[in-house]
């Protein structure tokens, strides 16, 4: 049986804790804001057995320490990238969630000849793709005189919890999912996460995912409150290399329908299988 090991190593001098385990060729895995690796926990049951999983906190969240610089997203892509040098991986798969998209991205841009498949979920990568609500919510709540309240606020269960049912997840959030995103939060560190949010929102990679030419696979959920999905699609049309997956009956949060869906698409696209269809079709994976 597969399981994970948790590493540390050390990227611009400070520390830097990934997980790894799984057989076969590696898959860098970029997690979701104020996140960490175990975001990926949903996963990792179908990872494991197809891929070496290479999974770091980023700077300054999980148990990776805040870099002295700004957490960009090429600064957190290149921290990535020092977990697979760690690794010894030459090539690999990258993956990413939400905000760790333009991270995951970043990466590709980065080392072009090295990435193979992409997988991006729920992926930020153009501002006119966003929610213009969420926009507006994320330039309030970090306006530098708002700030430090928020940061106070985003560390007390009760108040985080009914912001992101209201807000941002939706209904249908798994508990255990919930802790755990809890728990990370409480993590990050504030200047990091200002950072990352403000500089992800900003960042257009749409013309990156049309012309990489390399197979991407898109998930997102038909009533996401981040990504206008109807925008997505149109801006991805006609891109052979991509495919997206709407999962319908979901939201932001990792309801039971998504996490089956996800899984099942990610498992049929890393092995080069047909992808399977809501209907019980299947359509040619990339």
């Amino acid at each position: 049986m597969n399981v994970l090991e948790e590493r540390f190593t050390t990227h611009e001098g400070k520390r830097l804790r990934y997980l790894t385990g799984g057989t076969g060729p590696a898959l860098l895995l970029c997690h979701g804001f104020v996140g960490s690796a175990e975001n990926f926990a949903d996963w990792f049951e179908v990872l494991l057995e197809r891929r070496t999983i290479i999974a770091p906190d980023l700077p300054g969240f999980g148990r990776s320490a805040p870099m002295d610089g700004g957490h960009t997203a090429p600064a957190l892509a290149r921290a990535a990238l020092a977990a697979a040098n760690d690794m010894g991986a030459e090539r690999f798969d990258v993956a990413g969630l939400c905000l760790g998209t333009p991270v995951a991205l970043a990466v590709q841009r980065a080392r072009p000849q090295a990435t193979e498949r992409v997988i991006l979920h729920t992926p930020v990568v153009a501002p006119r793709l966003v929610r213009r609500s969420f926009q507006v919510q994320v330039g309030f709540m970090i306006a530098p005189i708002v700030y430090p309240g928020i940061v106070w606020l985003a560390h007390q269960r009760t108040v985080s919890d009914i912001y992101k049912r209201l807000m941002v997840e939706g209904k249908n959030v798994d508990p255990v999912a919930a802790k755990v995103n809890f728990d990370n939060q409480v993590l990050a560190d504030p200047r990091a996460a200002r950072e990352w949010v403000q500089d992800a929102l900003q960042r257009d990679d749409l013309a990156q995912i049309r012309g990489s030419g390399r197979p991407t696979l898109i998930l997102v959920a038909e009533h996401d409150r981040i990504v206008n999905v109807r925008r997505l699609e149109s801006a991805i049309a006609g891109a052979p290399q991509i495919v997206l997956d709407v999962i319908r009956r979901a939201g932001h949060a990792w309801s039971p329908e998504l996490s089956r869906r996800q899984r099942a698409m990610i498992a049929a696209f890393l092995d080069g299988q047909p992808l399977p269809r809501a209907d019980g079709a299947a359509v040619a994976a990339a």
